[in-house]
């Protein structure tokens, strides 16, 4: 049977689409970038606006008790403390107001709100809407095209960027001590950046040709 068509990814889904790890997903949240929400059930809350009675100063208006049940919106800085420091109490949730408020209230037979990476939920709709803000720019058909040297799949790893970074890292802080040094550098390179990361050995294949052209070889190669 045909699965229905789902309103919204995990975490897991949306990294695997975008092919990057939860971490970036969590900083495009921070910057307001990205919403990432929960799934409620029952949940008791308070609800209500915010009303201005001095130049810097507000005050809650409370409307009354609610039981919470769907799909609710987080704060940003919710998201970006669950992705990077895990399971955390959440005490609030975003209003579809602009000046109202949702505050999540413990009862007192029930245990804590804990939200838990798992949990995060990002609407189908605000994933299709960042994608569409973020399209790559039109190839410019005009422009000479290069030759990639014969058919087939886009390289695994970003090869062209490796080489830039290393030359980068030679020319600002000199070679490293050994040749085994510079290739775990450079992996760790690859993991900071979010992307797909090379085995040893490929990376040490690589580096090792430089290694050799730039007179290094004497030095130990562990």
């Amino acid at each position: 049977m045909a699965m229905p068509n789902i309103s919204f990814l995990t975490l897991a889904d949306l990294c695997d689409r975008w092919g990057v790890k939860p971490p970036h997903i969590g900083a495009l949240a921070l910057d307001q970038k990205l919403v990432l929400s929960i799934g409620l059930s029952g949940v008791r809350a308070e609800v209500g606006e915010w009303q201005k009675v001095d130049i810097d100063e507000w005050q809650r208006l409370p409307e009354g008790w609610q039981y919470l049940t769907g799909i609710f919106d987080l704060k940003r800085n919710d998201a970006w403390s669950i992705i990077k420091h895990g399971p955390r109490v959440i005490d609030s949730v975003m209003p579809v107001e602009p000046d109202g408020y949702i505050e999540i209230r413990r009862q007192e037979d029930l245990p804590e709100f804990v939200v838990a990476p798992d949990d995060l939920l990002i609407r189908r709709e605000e994933v299709e809407r960042f994608e569409a803000n973020n399209a790559p720019a039109p190839r410019d058909v005009s422009a000479p095209s290069l030759s990639r040297g014969g058919p087939g799949a886009p390289p695994k790893y970003d090869w062209e960027s490796f080489w830039i970074e290393t030359c980068r890292r030679l020319h600002d802080d000199g070679p490293p001590s050994t040749q085994k040094e510079m290739v775990l550098n450079l992996l760790g390179w690859f993991d900071d950046k979010g992307a797909a990361v090379p085995d040893e050995s490929t990376v040490k294949k690589k580096v090792s040709k430089l290694w050799k052209a730039l007179g290094l070889a004497s030095q130990s190669v562990a």
